[in-house]
């Protein structure tokens, strides 16, 4: 499905189109009977709205631009398998691994975490893990959904994401 519509201007009849035919995919993969995540700036796939709701958020908020694989609106899941991926195409791995607690999700939607038996282990585990010693505001995993929301909210790009998260690890405590 043609997704370029997403960088297009919202006043355009290409994101108008766009979001139509989005809304009518979407309608037709509805697992429940009257909502669908609503894939806004804002919501970022965590909240069930009605279609005329979604409508409305992704005219005024604009819609996830890095939300590229449809997987909450019927798309399989599609692995990459670049070993030079951004943080663009590893969304999923995170996304997966900290909505799962504000929405409810089989273990089938985690997708596959690679070979290794662990990684999805110590995903969880930082969890609980300060940021640094002594932190007690945040653990690394919400910090790191913190900075993907404000990602996601402000529309920034992933080089742009990439190295602010490589200066605030220079700037933390080893």
């Amino acid at each position: 499905m043609d997704k370029s519509w997403m960088h297009s201007d919202r006043r355009s009849k290409a994101y108008e189109f766009g979001v139509e035919a989005f809304l009518n995919f979407a309608v037709e993969n509805l697992l429940t009977t009257t909502h669908i995540r609503c894939p806004c700036v804002k919501c970022v796939n965590l909240k069930l709205f009605g279609v005329g709701i979604i409508r409305d958020h992704v005219y005024f908020n604009g819609i996830d631009q890095s939300y590229k694989n449809w997987t909450f609106h019927g798309e399989p899941w599609e692995a990459t398998t670049n070993a030079s991926r951004n943080v663009e195409e590893d969304d999923g791995h995170s996304r997966y691994s900290f909505v799962s607690e504000e929405i409810d999700m089989d273990d089938n939607d985690f997708g596959d975490f690679g070979s290794d038996p662990y990684e999805f282990a110590n995903v969880i585990g930082d969890g609980d893990q300060p940021v640094y010693p002594g932190c007690r505001k945040y653990t690394k995993l919400s910090a790191l959904v913190k900075l993907y929301n404000l990602k996601a909210k402000h529309g920034m790009s992933d080089v742009c994401f990439t190295e602010l998260l490589i200066l605030q690890g220079d700037l933390l405590p080893e």
